[in-house]
């Protein structure tokens, strides 16, 4: 996914925790659970939508990979294989990420700064609502 709109690690979690819980309870809307995960990551309903936000596309520098193979998987061993150097720091949630992932301003001014990453994981967990 584009790490440009990565708001924390947490955001990740919640996103995999979600699609994982959609896909064993046969509510998942896409046919691939990275697409399931690329859906809640992006709070939204539709795929196209998911897509266009959270996707890599041309011109994409930054990049936040999720392994969603076996447990025992060594992401450090992936990025190796890839030829990709690690930085968890481009997940850091910024104001500049809550604008792009859509966050109105209006909701961060009112809460504070503090609360981005939860404004984030709040829109996540909203996707199960927006999918019925």
């Amino acid at each position: 996914m584009d790490a440009d709109r990565v708001c924390g690690i947490d955001h990740l979690i919640s996103a995999v925790i979600h699609a994982r819980r959609a896909f064993d309870r046969g509510s998942n809307a896409s046919n691939t659970l990275g697409m399931e995960v690329i859906l809640y990551a992006s709070g939204e309903r539709q795929i196209s939508k998911a897509k266009k936000k959270m996707g890599l596309h041309q011109g994409t520098e930054r990049v936040a990979l999720v392994l969603l193979g076996p447990p025992d998987a060594d992401i450090d061993d992936v990025l190796e294989k890839l030829e990709l150097r690690r930085d968890d720091s481009l997940l850091d949630c910024t104001l500049e990420k809550g604008a792009a992932f859509g966050l109105d301003e209006n909701e961060v001014h009112t809460l504070g700064e503090g609360f981005l990453q939860e404004l984030i994981l709040e829109k996540v967990a909203f996707v199960d609502l927006l999918k019925r």
